[in-house]
């Protein structure tokens, strides 16, 4: 993944070392956005997810150009899919900039960036989720040329719920053919 240099800062893809830091940023956004009872985040969390192969996200950092740099924002993506585009999407997870430097452009270089990989891999679209009661950002993103979508509801099972739900499912039958092939015996539930 390519740098990007502005005058002040640097965005790069994230390197192990840079786990502290992207943790407490990660804490300080859960806080901002009154979440921190749900977070659960750890340094190996981040190690597992992050940095072995298949990654179950993407990380890019942004940090001060500096002598002693510190990291001032993280970003977490991934790729989704569109069955009804029958393409890829690219899905933002998270984008926190510390508060002390935001007002600098840094947002708009990480959506230009992301929109930027998006285009070249393909991607149907480029989406991600904004609290309703953000007024800044959500400002921000339409000035961008991003559409919020007020008819669309986050759907969430997490904790007990998807634990319940996934005990009451019926055991699946191991298919031990090399191919699959509808037969009465596997579709039936």
């Amino acid at each position: 993944m390519p740098v990007v240099h502005t005058s002040n800062y640097t965005l790069r893809a994230a390197q192990p070392d840079d786990i502290p830091q992207i943790l407490q940023l990660m804490r300080d956004m859960a806080e901002f956005e009154q979440l921190l009872d749900q977070f659960h985040a750890t340094e190996h969390s981040l190690q597992q997810n992050i940095f072995t192969s298949p990654a179950a996200v993407n990380c890019l950092v942004i940090e001060t150009r500096c002598d002693q740099p510190i990291l001032v924002s993280y970003i977490m993506w991934f790729h989704n899919y569109s069955s009804f585009m029958a393409k890829q999407g690219l899905y933002l997870e998270d984008i926190y900039i510390a508060p002390e430097h935001r007002r600098q452009g840094l947002g708009t270089l990480v959506l230009q960036h992301l929109a930027q990989i998006a285009v070249e891999r393909d991607c149907g679209r480029f989406e991600w989720v904004v609290l309703d009661w953000n007024q800044t950002a959500i400002d921000f993103y339409e000035q961008l040329g991003a559409t919020v979508l007020p008819e669309w509801r986050i759907v969430r099972l997490s904790g007990a719920a998807l634990h319940q739900l996934a005990n009451q499912a019926t055991p699946m039958k191991q298919v031990t053919q090399t191919s699959y092939e509808p037969t009465r015996q596997n579709l039936t539930v």
